[in-house]
């Protein structure tokens, strides 16, 4: 029992959750009673009986191991097993049901001692347990329930094998190496009592991963694997064929389900075209859809699910025990829904094309009950855009999800008006479905189709066999979905006999429709001989005119020139009409020219020639409208989406973060390849752009028409760098695309690993100058010359032949920018222009020129070569107003030197006491006199600014001593005749200021400080050259 079977998947969804929580509710007597219950009535003879008369040959029963051996924490003595009779007695029953129908009986073991998998549904693991992998004892329990089962049934003939353990997923590592040695050690347990009988191995990761699990080490062994919710195409086994190729050991899937009919019908297609046995899953769930039968759920039971979605109240224990019980009971199959067209799927469909009525052949007159369409496959029986779900995001193929398991959304109604309690909704423009009906009489009938909408706009018509037999209705809204009420359709003309009746949605707007009576109401006598409709037919070529009564063939006679086509309003050629005995009320107008999805098409006729059967002269009409349904091409030129295919093998489908975002490709394989539908205007050779990103090794493909075999292109991709790195790889081809509709394959030739967005056709390039033919003036270019947009070459020179430089900035207000000129190649002469200037010329060997007066702006620049009228390089220059001047002044005392660093200009204005020296450089040193110096910097741009800076350089003294007692002499060197002397407190007081000569007392003068008091005093000497301060300290 799990949780998804039960509809109590994320509420209880392992076994022993379900039964904790029942227990809670009712207790666990009433409990065990439902449990015991349950599986006498999920599975009995009937089903047994099913089977076999469906055509299956054997069944898989899974065991839980908790119906043959306690679990180890409830042994009386460890390492010992208990055995219960419940599992056992299970078998022997569907042993003996089978054996008059000759089927086999395949042991599972879905729930391992412990449980093999954290997904805990599946085995019924509880996390607060130890698991298989956790739990030696656990492991030689399971190694023990298989060698007990092997001595039971070894040798009962119809024992089809053993499936060691189901969908192990458990972190195990790489090489599986705990699941190999279990699955060594139960197959030696197995073969220790000489059972022969087939050991079925499946991997880790839900049976998929079977690394570690190879060679072989067993005589009679399959590998198993399962196959859920992934596509189907013919290359999808590529991942395992190679085992079986490699090991000669067969194959088995031996579980899938739980997706549409369509793709029950692909699956097996895809196992039996490569030998491969399969098995599926389930034949019961509670309220579904995708499952043979299905188990109702009863009112009590959808209030505890409800209650244990936290949604309602809780049941009382009667209530529970009546609910669970009712679903007991109503796991008899007798008592479940059928699910007819599952089997069918699975055992008809794969091997015919054939459809099949639903129940059986629809009478007319009669009702005709929509939801029970014939059996078959999409495109056979129905035609729907959305029928399986083939992973990622999910999309329900039936969004009503009621009654029947194909495309086809089907809902229920209480209608009391020609009603089974059933509908078809969620419609979408083009779909079908068709129904087989036995016409009882011939003649006129009124149908009644019962529709309810709430929208207005919606459009349908009906068909019988392949041909309208009305024309197309227009709904508009009853007031609800379920709001149902008749459209009368009178005077329908039906012949008698099998037919198959379709219903055709020509909209989107959603429409609910139950059912369709017919009535007769009369002959064909009574109503005039009309077109109905047309469609635009699968050869992209033909139109079939529809009408509502029988052709006479012969009037058909000349009567070509009566019909006009008209396609997106302009005449087109109608080269035969002709008229098939096995649709005897359609017309087919076959064209010249092809017919494209997007066209618009209509058809007219005047005349008096075309008689029906019975004589009646067709009435003329003008432009009647053609349904165009046809499959999309991508018309060339044009883009092709790559991600669009019609049909493709080995390819994936990612989101790209390339321009545009969308999808790309990926996961290329050589052999892989996608097909295209496509149109191309003309017959003729096209270039093609290929838009790819590769991590490493890129690619190579080849492109094809009708297959593998004609050959038109072949391109090579690098390494990009990256997946997501996108660059452009373009091609010419190497044949043309004939005229009209083909189908393009891209083939990957080489193994390689890129993806791909998108492929770019153009019209053909032939010399390669970036022109397109149809354009190109001048053809045949010689390869590597610049052309114009006519595809004629023009002269040009290289850009780095010029050199445009600002010269000089301008301050605002003032014109003195410039700027300066240079060319390379001297051997032309040029003439420049500037905006708003006077045009400027380069001749003979003169190289340079400049443009000066210039203010702060743009300038384009131009320059054109002299004799070569179509030729001019252009550049702009902007001149702008000059970053501030700044200038940092270092000043070196001790050797009379001054270093300047400055920015904001190339060239500078340095003066030093007076002295102006130009520096075309960062940095200027220069020496400084004693005394006082004056530093001005600045630059011929007045708008700059200057920086000044004094400077005042002393000549050295000398003093001594210090300290003293009394007074201390100065020697000051230099040239100044006299000096002044001041002396001050450490307090800032003046002691005394006197001038004194000290030309003539050899440069000394003293400081006396005799009658001062002791303490710290400071000494100024102050002359031309002179600027020193000093302490003197009194003692």
């Amino acid at each position: 029992m799990e949780g998804y079977i039960m509809q109590s998947a994320g509420l209880a969804g392992p076994q022993h959750e379900i039964r904790e929580k029942l227990t809670e509710l009712m207790g666990s007597d009433k409990t065990d009673e439902f449990f015991q219950k349950w599986r006498d009535n999920n599975f009995t003879k009937r089903d047994v009986d099913s089977l076999a008369a469906w055509g299956f040959n054997s069944i898989r029963i899974p065991m839980h191991y908790n119906l043959f051996t306690l679990p180890i924490q409830d042994e009386p003595e460890s390492g010992k097993d208990t055995w219960l009779d419940t599992g056992f007695d299970i078998i022997d029953k569907v042993l003996e049901w089978s054996l008059p129908h000759n089927m086999y009986v395949i042991l599972d073991l879905h729930a391992a001692p412990g449980g093999q998998g954290k997904n805990a549904d599946i085995s019924d693991y509880d996390d607060t347990k130890p698991s298989l992998w956790e739990s030696d004892e656990n492991k030689r329990k399971t190694v023990a329930l298989w060698t007990k089962i092997a001595e039971r049934y070894k040798d009962n003939e119809w024992i089809g094998g053993y499936d060691l353990i189901n969908e192990t997923n458990w972190p195990l590592g790489q090489a599986n190496k705990d699941l190999k040695d279990l699955f060594v050690r139960i197959t030696e347990g197995i073969r220790s009592t000489g059972d022969s009988h087939i050991i079925y191995i499946e991997g880790n990761d839900y049976a998929n991963n079977f690394s570690g699990l190879v060679p072989p080490w067993d005589d009679n062994m399959v590998y198993s694997f399962h196959k859920y919710w992934s596509s189907v195409n013919a290359d999808d086994l590529d991942w395992i064929l190679p085992l079986q190729e490699r090991y000669d050991v067969p194959l088995w899937m031996g579980e899938s389900g739980e997706n549409s009919n369509t793709w029950y019908t692909k699956s097996i297609e895809l196992y039996e075209n490569n030998n491969i046995g399969w098995n599926w899953w389930a034949m019961k769930k509670v309220g579904d859809i995708d499952s043979p039968y299905s188990i109702k759920i009863n009112d009590g039971y959808q209030s505890i699910l409800n209650y244990w979605k936290g949604e309602a109240s809780k049941p009382t224990e009667s209530e529970t025990y009546e609910a669970m019980m009712k679903l007991a009971d109503d796991a008899l199959t007798e008592n479940c829904l059928y699910r007819k067209g599952i089997q069918d799927a699975l055992l008809r469909q794969p091997h015919t094309d054939d459809a099949i009525p639903y129940k059986e052949v629809q009478k007319i007159p009669g009702v005709v009950y929509l939801s029970d369409y014939d059996m078959g496959k999409n495109h056979i029986a129905y035609y729907d855009v959305d029928v399986m779900y083939n992973g990622g995001d999910f999309q329900a193929w039936n969004a009503g999800w009621q009654y029947r398991n194909d495309g086809v959304d089907v809902e229920t109604n209480s209608d009391s008006v020609n009603s089974n309690g059933h509908h078809i909704g969620f419609v979408n423009n083009g779909e079908w479905i068709r129904y087989s009906v036995d016409v009882l009489y011939p003649g006129l009938y009124t149908m009644k189709l019962r529709f309810a909408t709430q929208e207005d706009g919606g459009k349908f018509h009906f068909s019988m066999n392949d041909q309208d037999i009305t024309t197309i209705r227009t709904e508009n809204n009853t007031g609800g979905w379920y709001s149902f009420k008749n459209h009368v359709i009178e005077n329908v003309y039906l012949n008698n006999g099998k037919n198959y009746l379709k219903i055709h949605f020509n909209d989107d707007v959603p429409l609910n429709v139950s059912s369709v009576e017919f009535e007769r109401t009369g002959s064909e006598g009574s109503v005039e001989f009309n077109a109905l409709s047309g469609k635009a037919n699968d050869d992209e070529k033909s139109i079939n005119v529809f009408l509502n009564l029988n052709i006479s063939e012969s009037s058909l006679q000349n009567s070509l020139d009566k019909f006009t086509v008209h396609i997106n309003n302009e005449e087109k050629n109608i080269s035969s009409i002709s008229y098939d005995s096995d649709q005897t009320r359609t017309i087919k107008l076959v064209l010249e020219n092809n017919i494209i999805y997007t066209d618009d098409v209509r058809v007219s006729y005047n005349g008096d020639l075309v008689k029906s059967t019975s004589g009646k002269a067709l009435k003329s009409f003008t432009k009647l409208p053609i349904i165009n349904n046809l499959n999309a091409r991508f018309v060339l030129p044009g883009y092709v989406q790559v991600e669009d295919y019609y049909n493709m093998v080995g390819l994936g489908v990612e989101n790209t973060s390339d321009t545009g975002g969308g999808k790309n490709i990926g996961y290329t394989h050589k052999g892989d390849y996608a097909d295209y539908l496509i149109y191309s205007e003309k017959g003729q050779k096209y270039s093609v752009d290929f838009r790819v990103a590769s991590n490493a090794n890129g690619g190579k493909v080849g492109l094809f028409l009708g297959g593998s075999t004609y050959q038109i292109a072949e391109a090579e991709f690098p390494g990009t760098g990256g997946w997501q790195e996108w660059t452009t790889v373009t091609v010419n081809l190497d044949r043309p695309i004939p005229q009209g509709i083909s189908t393009l394959r891209m083939l990957i030739l080489e193994e390689g690993e890129f993806n791909m967005n998108w492929m770019k056709f153009d019209y053909f390039d032939s010399d390669y100058d970036g022109v397109k033919d149809n354009v190109d003036q001048c053809p045949g270019t010689t390869p590597g010359v610049v052309v114009d947009t006519n595809g004629c070459e023009v002269f040009s020179m290289p850009k780095d032949n010029y050199r445009v430089e600002v010269g000089s900035a301008t301050c605002i207000g003032n014109s003195d920018g410039v700027i300066n000129l240079s060319v390379e190649d001297a051997a032309y002469d040029y003439t420049v222009t500037i905006t708003g200037k006077d045009n400027v010329t380069i001749t003979g060997t003169d190289k340079t020129a400049s443009i000066t007066g210039l203010s702060k702006g743009t300038y384009t620049v131009c320059f054109k070569v002299d004799g070569k009228d179509n030729y001019e390089q252009c550049f702009v220059v902007e001149v702008g107003e000059p970053a501030p001047l700044n200038a940092f002044i270092d000043v070196d005392e001790d050797n009379k030197r001054t270093s300047i660093t400055m920015t904001g200009s190339k060239s500078y204005n340095v003066d030093v006491n007076g002295v102006k020296t130009t520096v075309n450089a960062d940095t200027f040193e220069t020496e400084l006199n004693t005394g006082l110096n004056i530093i001005k910097v600045y630059t011929d741009l007045e708008c700059q600014g200057y920086v000044e800076r004094e400077v005042f350089i002393s000549e050295d003294i000398h003093y001594y001593p210090n300290p003293t007692n009394n007074d201390v002499k100065v020697h000051v060197g230099g040239v100044d005749e006299k000096v002044t002397v001041s002396v001050y407190t450490s307090a800032g007081a003046l002691v005394y200021t006197k001038e004194q000569d000290i030309a003539d007392t050899s440069r000394k003068t003293q400081i006396d400080l005799s009658k001062q008091v002791t303490g710290t005093y400071i000494v100024v000497l102050d002359s031309k050259t002179v600027r020193k301060t000093f302490k003197i300290i009194r003692e």
